[in-house]
């Protein structure tokens, strides 16, 4: 079951007024939850807690049914908010990508303090060449966000192959990364990530450009020549271009 038939079950779960048969339903219905819950990667241990029904002796009928409606509708938030929770984690990690540049100039540019081990000599030796470089720094900041984050990730379209720089399953969504090179044009960098962007199987795409080459001379029309709604593309398609040799 997904979410929207998890809900509406528990609804109509909770309008049962034979306890015997609410109890037997209830059951199914937790077990279908608990599912549900291991799937989405939410806290089981929680999960468990909103769900018991503490059975006291000589409890009345209506007392027990009380309990009953009272746990799934403490369910119902729980799930409900797990989408709240998902959208602030995507806002998170999309407002994290668009200052990407920020870290790597505070990360490898910035001085750091007095009795830091890390000297300045040491990190300016770190320097962005190609997307490879790129996606490994990216991948790291990504992975403490969505553990489940994997890289260079292959995945058969039937017709061919496409490789994914990092995709994130729980999600559905995909992190495309481009460091622009000297043999780019702006007209060449647009259809070829608009060519890799119509194959991708996912319900959000994340395009990062590092235009290390300052390729791109109308960064707006560029975003805009790109990005595309679900309702129109069957996927959403987001870009982000940091320019600025200092980073570089």
């Amino acid at each position: 079951m997904n979410k929207e038939q998890l809900v509406e079950q528990g609804l109509k779960i909770e309008k049962i007024s034979e306890l015997s048969q609410l109890s037997k339903t209830y059951e199914d219905w937790k077990a279908d939850v608990l599912q549900y819950a291991k799937k989405r990667g939410l806290d089981i241990g929680q999960c468990k807690m909103l769900l018991y029904i503490m059975d006291t002796p000589y409890e009345a009928k209506e007392e027990k049914i009380e309990k009953y409606r009272s746990c799934i509708n403490k369910m119902i938030r729980f799930i409900q908010n797990d989408e709240t929770n998902e959208n602030f984690e995507i806002d998170a990690l999309e407002k994290m990508i668009s200052n990407f540049g920020l870290y790597l100039k505070n990360m490898f540019q910035t001085v750091p303090e007095n009795k830091a081990t890390l000297k300045k000599e040491i990190l300016e030796q770190i320097v962005i060449n190609n997307e490879y470089d790129l996606q490994h720094i990216m991948y790291a900041i990504i992975k403490a966000l969505y553990p489940s984050a994997r890289r260079e990730v292959n995945e058969d379209m039937g017709y061919g192959t496409v490789r994914y720089d990092i995709i994130i399953k729980e999600i559905d969504t995909v992190i495309e990364i481009k460091c622009t090179r000297k043999d780019h044009s702006e007209k060449k960098l647009c259809r070829e990530l608009g060519e890799d962007s119509y194959f991708y199987k996912c319900s959000k795409l994340i395009i990062y450009v590092y235009d290390k080459q300052d390729v791109i001379h109308d960064v707006n029309n560029f975003i805009v020549a790109l990005e595309r709604t679900k309702e129109t593309a069957g996927k959403e398609v987001k870009v982000y271009v940091e320019q600025g040799k200092e980073l570089a």
